[in-house]
């Protein structure tokens, strides 16, 4: 076996930088809003007021969260949810006070790692208090393992975890922290920090023992503790690395790939956790990479002032290779790598033309393009409304909320009128709380007249004792202090906390 470079930083180095109270802040502060929501919202207002007030939600009940479709390139959508603030705050606040408790179940659990396996995880990242980024790397203290473990390889194994975060058993966060037989000898022990570990991440989702919310960022630190722990048992055998759920191995011979992926279920299942057989394959080497789609956009020559005919061709490949790929990451990406570029007008109206184009057709572009094209490229107004409109039609027409709430945040971002559209009347008829608060925010600068119809939907939205945790966020940002029933929600209120951006 090929002797594997020392990596910059160990897993638990990761987990040793963030302090208590980093990881308090980060989480509560910045990571209650999944960043494939528009970016009007904010959880920073409740961090300050819980720092400053010590303020803890003293509600016993179980809470339900917001649901929100996202948005992708397939015809089934991603559920991502915003927690309850209630649950948000005691889980947050809870793994602060047993930071250290994890950080040793980390250590314990990579301590022998000759390379980190976890690619995707809770950092301390530069010019930013988050500590979750989906695609943030840092090659000087991640490394690079791949290509040192491929050597001698002449397999490769792609498989990932059935529907990981909604299948996740919480009685397994205790069997990773202190294993299976002590946590069943203290089940009914509630005074153990584990078995507390479980009760505030059930309390997220209704009491629910199966799945956790997909979107804060406390559930990537809660999937860790399970899949560091499923690491842990198979990484002094076999060489690969875990991006979330996503394993790559390099194996030998065929038999040790199978040998992996017998291992690695066998062992997901200890944990209640199982392989998406559909996607599992063994690969014979030498293979293309499944990221050679990048290495042709770079090889493609563009100038740093880029011209017309170099744009068509980069764009023109970008799309066959996403075509072909069955893979957006690659508009993704080739549209990260235009913002960098200089545009001439001539040019700047071209390419604008066609991202309004593909957006149309391709609306999970959409939370890219504020940071992308729009800034970096200064489009204007009239321009961004003209593509707004387009969004909210095609989103009205497929019933695509996701789409129609992106032209909502540009029209209150960017302050203007969106066409003629009833979205009180849509509010009145649709489940999507996340719509319908930026419809009322966006009626009470255009539409003021239909203020007092929000304010019913959410009177009658809170005396639902079943549902009203589905639209919490609606209802706190409608109704007054004196509206309210809830006696903690009126102390937000007093605390001016609010969960809307000033934009």
């Amino acid at each position: 076996m090929t002797k594997l470079k020392l990596m910059e930083q160990k897993y638990y180095d990761f987990m040793n930088d963030i302090a208590k109270d980093d990881l308090l802040e980060g989480l509560l502060g910045y990571g209650m809003f999944a960043d494939k929501i528009p970016p009007i919202f904010t959880s920073l207002p409740l961090y300050n007021f819980c720092k400053s007030t010590g303020y803890t939600w003293t509600s016993k009940k179980d809470f339900s969260s917001i649901s929100y479709e996202s948005i992708r390139n397939i015809s089934v959508p991603r559920i991502l949810s915003i927690p309850h603030p209630a649950a948000y705050v005691n889980l947050c606040k809870y793994l602060h006070d047993i930071w250290p408790y994890l950080q040793k179940h980390f250590f314990e659990k990579t301590k022998d790692q000759s390379f980190k396996v976890s690619r995707v995880h809770l950092r301390k990242m530069k010019d930013t208090k988050e500590l979750f980024e989906m695609n943030y790397t840092n090659g000087f203290k991640d490394g690079y393992p791949e290509t040192d473990i491929s050597i001698g390889a002449r397999y490769i194994v792609k498989a990932d975890i059935s529907n990981c975060f909604p299948s996740i058993y919480t009685h397994a966060i205790s069997w990773a922290l202190v294993g299976l037989t002590e946590a069943k000898a203290n089940q009914t022990d509630r005074s153990k920090w584990y078995y507390k570990i479980d009760y505030y991440t059930r309390a997220m989702k209704d009491n629910e023992t199966h799945g956790i919310l997909i979107g804060p960022h406390s559930s990537n630190l809660i999937s860790e503790i399970i899949l560091c722990a499923v690491d842990n048992e198979l990484t002094s055998k076999y060489k690969y690395t875990r991006h979330i759920d996503d394993y790559t191995c390099f194996a030998s011979s065929n038999q040790e790939a199978e040998e992996f992926l017998l291992s690695l279920s066998t062992t997901l299942k200890t944990y209640g956790l199982a392989l998406n057989h559909k996607k599992t394959e063994i690969i014979s080497l030498p293979a293309p990479s499944d990221k050679s789609w990048k290495t042709v956009l770079n090889n493609i020559q563009l100038q740093d002032t880029i011209s017309i005919s170099e744009l068509k061709r980069y764009l023109d490949t970008a799309i066959e290779l996403s075509k072909s790929n069955e893979n957006i990451a690659v508009l993704k990406y080739a549209i990260k790598v235009l913002s960098k570029k200089t545009f001439s007008d001539k040019v700047k109206d071209y390419y604008f033309k066609r991202i309004h184009h593909l957006i149309i057709i391709y609306p999970y572009l959409l939370p890219l393009i504020e940071e992308n094209v729009i800034k970096p490229l200064d489009i204007e107004n009239e321009r961004i409304k003209s593509l707004s409109d387009d969004i909210l039609e095609d989103g009205i027409k497929y019933r695509r909320y996701a789409a129609i709430n992106y032209a909502l945040y540009f029209a209150l971002k960017f302050k203007f009128k969106l066409i003629e559209t009833d979205f009180i009347g849509m509010s009145k008829k649709c489940e999507d709380c996340v719509f319908m608060v930026l419809s009322f925010l966006y009626d009470k600068i255009n539409n003021p007249d239909n203020i007092e119809q929000y304010k019913e939907i959410a009177l009658k939205l809170q005396a639902d004792i079943i549902d009203m945790d589905k639209y919490w966020l609606f209802i706190y940002e409608v109704l007054t202090k004196d509206e309210l029933l809830d006696h903690q929600y009126k102390a937000l209120k007093n605390g001016r906390v609010t969960f809307i951006k000033t934009i």
